[in-house]
């Protein structure tokens, strides 16, 4: 065994298969229908779920950093692409990308917009009551829409973002290969 091993492979996979794990975890709590908290572990693991899938993006940056001998590594298609144009080369993964976080339907235009959407506070609702009044502790219902949080429709666009970024990865991987 080499002490010279690429780890990069291994943690892009860890990250893919930690996003698979909380997604079955999300399906497992979503069926829990008994639990009083079964909506709170199901929002954990989608929000567990979507950092894990961006982080297995990074990693696999990070791989390709790697692979083109950019130092220090990189964990963005556009820091890729930055590195490799210094060095007037291309990386053909890092324009793939690029060019599908350009497209607003596409997996990788989705995933970011699901990452980013984690990092904001929560909104709270606006609630007029009047400083003295019981109903300053009311909480405000809220609507729920077709692709909502927990709705079918998330749950099949966080799967399709999982298989689609896993088939990217092979099909990188199969690339770099050949080259």
């Amino acid at each position: 065994m080499s002490k010279d091993r690429n780890i990069f492979p291994a943690r892009t996979n860890q990250k893919l298969y930690f996003a698979r794990l909380q997604l079955n975890l999300l399906q497992a709590a979503l069926a829990d229908t008994d639990s009083f908290d079964a909506e709170p572990r199901a929002m954990s693991c989608r929000e567990a779920a979507i950092g894990h899938l961006h982080a297995g993006l990074g990693a696999f940056m990070q791989e390709l950093s790697r692979f083109y001998k950019v130092i220090p590594p990189v964990s963005s298609p556009a820091a890729l692409a930055a590195a490799m144009a210094q060095r007037q080369q291309v990386s053909p993964e890092a324009e793939i990308l690029q060019q599908l976080s350009e497209l607003p339907d596409s997996w990788l235009s989705q995933l970011t917009q699901l990452y980013r959407a984690t990092l904001l506070p929560i909104e709270l609702p606006d609630l007029a009551t009047e400083a003295e009044s019981p109903a300053r502790i009311g909480i405000a219902v809220v609507n729920t829409t077709v692709d909502s949080p927990l709705s079918q429709t998330d749950l099949a666009t966080l799967d399709a973002i999982h298989r689609a970024l896993t088939q990217a990865i092979r099909d990188f991987r199969a690339e770099l290969v050949e080259f």
